[in-house]
């Protein structure tokens, strides 16, 4: 008798993005061996019909990504690798090792980390909304957020890359995540990432999982290979 294969994730959405009406498909995978977020199931966003690497270069991303300025067609500073993870579960994907779901119950006591890669906010907000209600734990991070989604409001932060943007987004009611190249300029409403200055991992943190009542909003120092896009454009901004 064979053994069943091991299910490592599931394909919770195929089809038109919320973004710019392209094909997009949306991934759970289950296990993660990430070292700042812990071992959380982590949600892809991908454009379904070409791998991301592709996709980004080509700016076919914006699907997944919307207007976030960090993607490759901006000179951007993402730090996500993608010919590491992204492309890894988008050929998996299309080798069909995802069975596709529809009952989001399945993630229910989970930990879900709401865009490894991709927008939140490409995806139907009823997805979201059902996965949320079941989870014991959600990061999830957009910038689209000017478009008010009160839902997204609930379960998201607004990725911010400047005061006057994280200025903006606390007025209109959102809880805010601000990537900056100086922590020294930390506003009164903000407290540091967990991970920077406790060595928490986001797994056992639970601060970025939207408009918690009291929480304060979360500043972060730019990481990842093309952070120092970030820091000259952010420099040329306060020249």
């Amino acid at each position: 008798m064979s053994k069943a294969k091991k299910v490592n994730g599931y394909v919770i959405y195929e089809g038109a993005s919320q973004i710019n009406g392209d094909n997009i498909v949306a991934i759970v995978t289950l296990e993660s061996n990430n070292i700042k977020t812990g071992n959380m199931a982590s949600m892809w966003i991908m454009n379904a019909d070409m791998p991301p690497t592709v996709a980004s270069k080509e700016g076919k991303d914006e699907s997944v990504c919307g207007d976030c300025k960090h993607r490759a067609i901006n000179n951007g500073a993402c730090y996500v690798v993608l010919h590491q993870g992204p492309l890894s579960v988008y050929k998996a994907y299309k080798r069909g090792n995802y069975p596709k779901v529809n009952d989001m119950t399945i993630f229910e006591g989970m930990k879900v980390r709401f865009g490894a890669y991709g927008d939140p906010s490409a995806l139907p907000i009823d997805i979201l909304a059902k996965i949320k209600a079941v989870v014991k734990n959600n990061t999830s991070y957009t910038h689209q957020w000017k478009q008010g989604d009160e839902i997204l409001k609930k379960l998201s932060m607004a990725s911010v890359d400047s005061i006057e943007e994280q200025k903006e987004a606390v007025s209109q009611g959102w809880r805010t995540f601000r990537v900056t190249a100086d922590l020294n300029d930390i506003q009164s409403n903000e407290i540091i990432c967990p991970n920077t200055t406790k060595n928490v991992q986001c797994v056992d943190c639970g601060l970025c999982s939207g408009n918690s009542i009291g929480a304060k909003n979360i500043v972060i120092e730019v990481h990842g290979a093309k952070k120092n896009k970030f820091i000259k454009k952010d420099l040329a901004v306060t020249k």
